[in-house]
């Protein structure tokens, strides 16, 4: 089944009725040629899937009636935070957006750091990015992209990327363990190695951008905010490689 997003104010439980409408329908339409009586998988992006079939037709909205709720559909157990210090080619950060998106993590958080090139990018073009990547890969939420909230005036979502240190505080407020990816950890403190004995506890793994991060940022994260200093091993991997990596180990050995 193709899965696609629906509005939560266009899910009707008591008449068991979802509508699709907008560019949702005209995918569902024009792209993939739904028809009555076809079956589609929707989600709500905040924690919900629906298996539906297809009962109207028009030209812009497609009624569905549920036959499944399906509550956490194709989300991981483990709640997964990725502080990451941004990439300086947009190409390799949307990459990045999207592996992330597929396998589970349930936060990411672009932070600043001492080597950091660049301190910007697209928010509407990311957001496309993981409601895309949601929709491929069929689960329940999309993964919130956490920005700074500096101003506590500012309602809604800000547009500034966090520093290192609001990344790790953070963490520390959601009673996260933290890991964070350095090439100088021992090879025997290795994420794989540590990841089992969290538990069911949330992670929050922290990789650096291009260059890695600097020894005083790793003492920080170390000695104020009790970070794990792990390693990926011995090869010096890209930083979205890092990440994937890194989101893979935790994901299926915790």
């Amino acid at each position: 089944m193709e899965c696609f997003i629906v509005e939560p104010t266009d899910v009707h439980a008591q008449r068991k009725e979802l509508l699709l409408r907008g560019d949702e329908a005209h995918h569902a339409l024009k792209s993939i040629r739904l028809r009555a009586g076809d079956r589609l998988l929707a989600t709500n992006l905040i924690g919900t899937c629906y298996e539906c079939r297809v009962e109207l037709v028009e030209a812009d909205t497609l009624s569905c009636y549920i036959e499944k709720v399906l509550h956490g559909y194709g989300e991981s157990r483990l709640h997964v935070t990725l502080v990451q210090g941004m990439i300086a080619q947009p190409g390799r950060w949307e990459f990045l957006l999207e592996k992330a998106t597929e396998l589970g993590v349930k936060v990411i958080q672009p932070v600043i750091t001492e080597r950091t090139e660049r301190s910007h990018f697209k928010l509407d073009r990311a957001e496309r990015i993981l409601r895309a990547a949601v929709k491929q890969t069929k689960r329940a939420n999309k993964p919130w992209l956490r920005m700074a909230t500096r101003d506590a005036s500012k309602k809604g979502m800000s547009d500034e990327v966090s520093t290192l240190r609001e990344a790790l505080s953070e963490a520390v407020r959601e009673k996260c363990e933290i890991v964070l990816l350095h090439e100088s950890a021992p090879a025997e403190t290795s994420l794989g190695s540590l990841a089992p004995h969290f538990g069911d506890k949330p992670i929050a793994i922290v990789i650096g951008p291009e260059g890695g991060f600097s020894g005083e940022e790793v003492d920080m994260a170390r000695n104020e905010f009790g970070a794990n200093i792990a390693s990926l091993g011995a090869r010096r991997l890209r930083a979205e490689t890092a990440a994937i990596a890194a989101l893979a180990i935790a994901i299926t050995e915790s």
